[in-house]
């Protein structure tokens, strides 16, 4: 969630069971030849692209200490596995961090953010530390963002935020090892190009990032820091001047983008009016000139993305997010090093408690742990394998392992909105039918193959497209009774098998039902 500003500048039963093996080569009839994908198995392979899994967001390292959170984050990286977590708040006051003795000394009470890491690390994540905000005792100010109060004033002395970093440092390496604080990412501060995030202006925030930086190697040479965290892709150019200019260290680029075009939401959870830019390049046309503003030895991190900077935005509950997040990703690749999308959970307190239990919050995970259709565009990115078939489409993606395939492929035709997202997302959107895709493979090993297959759409694995189907289920809170939930979680469809088909010539083919906004993933193994 951000405040205020122009973005601007800165398949049906019925279906499946009409395929059927035809001779030995034929997966199924099809009644058009168009569209057409061939996968070729001969064709160039290169490495898949990992930069969709890289990271995700959270909303700040208290919420760890809860049990429903972990409970959601394991359940996050059984299904996807993302290498690196990002969140606010890892100096927050509620943190405890840092005590003033009578003598005017400092003192570090670490035990919160152990928790938060240990937390991190049970679940097979790494931090990528945003560092801030700052603590009470060293404020210069009382200005505060969010419901959880992060203090957004400039250290009143930067000798003793210096002081605050480099044990920060000193401890992560003496509990965690060396090896692994240099695993991580130290990224410096939030969105320090929004008054409401910093109120010290942008040569403040150059001064606290040398400071922040120069604290870091102090303690270890290895250490990687980075910024500037801005929202809009702002000041990356000068950012990158003025460490080049000044000898301060820097080893990442880090920035954010979202794909509202207008609106904003403040730190109270008011405001409104977010649209969703649907123009073929978006975020896409920020992400090029930020590449080349970025040295070509540092890598570019977009630390948040998403459809939109709201957390009370419908668009996150749809199911055109799923092909949204394909698109973007897909689109993303070679352009920027990391994706890092916001957030994986509803239970994301900046403007207070969710009331509702779809609320339009950014995670890919309902408050009670449904899983949104964006959820499962994630689980098919991740479950591609590690080498990439050259194929011409580009909303295909096939790779390969061995002699197995697996695929993802979808549409993104976003609708033509009347309206604003909300309400325009909490309508019923029904898909446009389109003729199916035929996936035709060519030079496959001979031999019998198991398919199977499971996708998102209208309806099809759509949690707030059956939720807001279901009469008499509207709670009076964010929580859904245990019936609700059980009847929800029954409605998600598994993969599904095919019968399985002998390749005696090395081709077949494969129809794939389609509507507007419909993601398929397809596992084709060699038995």
């Amino acid at each position: 969630m951000r405040k205020t500003i122009d973005w601007n500048s800165v398949s049906s039963r019925a279906v499946r069971k009409g395929i059927s093996v035809i001779g030995l080569v034929a997966l199924a009839i099809v009644a058009q030849a168009d569209p057409q994908v061939l996968i070729d198995w001969k064709a160039p392979t290169k490495p898949r692209s990992k930069m969709a899994t890289f990271s995700v967001g959270s909303d700040r390292a208290l919420i760890f200490l809860r049990d429903e959170h972990q409970r959601d984050l394991l359940t996050l990286q059984k299904a996807i596995g993302f290498r690196y977590l990002r969140c606010h708040g890892l100096f927050n006051e509620e943190m405890k961090i840092v005590r003033r003795n009578p003598d005017g000394s400092l003192s570090f009470d670490w035990t919160r953010v152990d928790k938060f890491i240990d937390q991190l690390h049970a679940a097979h994540l790494k931090p990528f530390f945003e560092l801030g905000f700052i603590p009470e005792a060293l404020a210069s100010g009382k200005q505060t963002i969010f419901y959880w109060r992060g203090n957004v004033t400039p250290p009143a002395k930067i000798t003793e935020w210096q002081q605050l970093v480099s044990e920060f440092a000193r401890h992560i390496i003496a509990r965690y090892g060396l090896r692994e604080a240099r695993s991580c990412y130290y990224e410096v501060w939030n969105e320090p190009n929004l008054d409401g995030f910093w109120t010290g202006g942008k040569d403040g925030y150059f001064s606290l990032y040398a400071a922040t930086a120069k604290a870091l190697k102090s303690v270890d040479s290895g250490l990687r820091v980075g910024g500037p965290s801005t929202a809009g892709l702002a000041w990356i150019p000068d950012f990158v001047a003025y460490c080049k200019t000044n000898v301060i260290p820097l080893d990442f680029i880090s920035s954010h983008a979202y794909a509202a075009m207008q609106g904003f939401l403040d730190e109270n959870g008011h405001g409104g009016g977010t649209v969703l830019d649907t123009s073929p390049e978006t975020l896409i046309n920020g992400f090029r000139p930020s590449r080349a503003d970025t040295p070509s030895k540092l890598p570019l991190f977009i630390s948040e993305w998403g459809p939109s900077y709201s957390p009370r935005d419908p668009i996150h509950d749809s199911y055109v997010c799923a092909p949204f997040i394909l698109d973007k990703v897909r689109l993303s690749e070679g352009l920027v090093d990391g994706l890092s999308y916001w957030a994986f959970s509803d239970q994301f307190e900046e403007p207070g408690p969710p009331h509702t239990p779809f609320h339009g919050g950014f995670g890919l995970l309902n408050v009670d742990g449904l899983r949104k259709p964006a959820f499962f565009a994630y689980e098919m990115l991740a479950k591609l394998y590690d080498r990439e078939v050259k194929v011409d489409q580009p909303r295909v993606i096939a790779t390969k392992q061995g002699k197995n395939l697996r695929i993802v492929l979808w549409d993104y035709s976003p609708f033509k909105q009347d309206a604003p997202n909300e309400p325009f997302y909490h309508r019923d959107l029904k898909p446009t039918e389109l003729p199916p895709v035929n996936l035709e493979f060519k030079n496959l090993p001979n031999g019998t193959y198991h398919v199977k297959w499971w996708g998102t759409g209208y309806m099809r694995n759509d949690v707030y497209g059956f939720y807001s189907k279901m009469q008499g289920t509207k709670p009076d809170g964010a929580h859904l009774p245990a019936s609700v939930l059980q009847s929800l979680e029954a409605k998600y469809q598994s993969p599904e098998s095919l019968p399985d088909v002998v390749v005696t010539d090395g081709h077949t083919t494969l129809a794939l039902p389609m509507r507007t906004n419909d993601t398929w993933y397809v596992e084709i193994s060699r038995k």
